[in-house]
């Protein structure tokens, strides 16, 4: 099972920017929880992918003309859902023993090892 780190987000920005704010969560899988307005201003609640916390900070400026203030913490993990992500092996295969092996002690005695 794969997991990916979620923070709890707290946002207070001014009202008229819900429409985009919420908009632009959607996009970036965040969750909003609660959402309470303050006359003027507005405060969400909710959760989002730790990946996706950088590019919220990025755009909040925009949409709320610089006037938005974000918190976020480490939360929780989560499975990921739809596609797994992969990244390619930095080193040796260690399921492929022989060739594992030939190569780890070739490192270890100062051999190069055979392309």
């Amino acid at each position: 099972m794969v997991c990916e780190p979620v923070h709890r987000f707290r946002l207070d920005a001014p009202a008229e920017a819900l429409g985009p704010l919420l908009a632009l969560l959607a996009q970036l899988r965040a969750v909003p929880l609660v959402q309470v307005r303050h006359g003027a201003a507005l405060t969400v609640e909710g959760d989002i992918p730790a990946a996706r916390v950088h590019q919220l900070r990025a755009e909040l400026p925009v949409l709320t003309r610089g006037e938005g203030v974000l918190e976020c913490a480490f939360d929780r993990y989560e499975p990921v859902t739809g596609v797994m992500p992969t990244r390619p092996r930095t080193d040796h295969n260690p399921l492929n023993r022989e060739q594992y092996l030939q190569r780890v002690t070739r490192s270890l005695t100062g051999r190069s090892p055979a392309g």
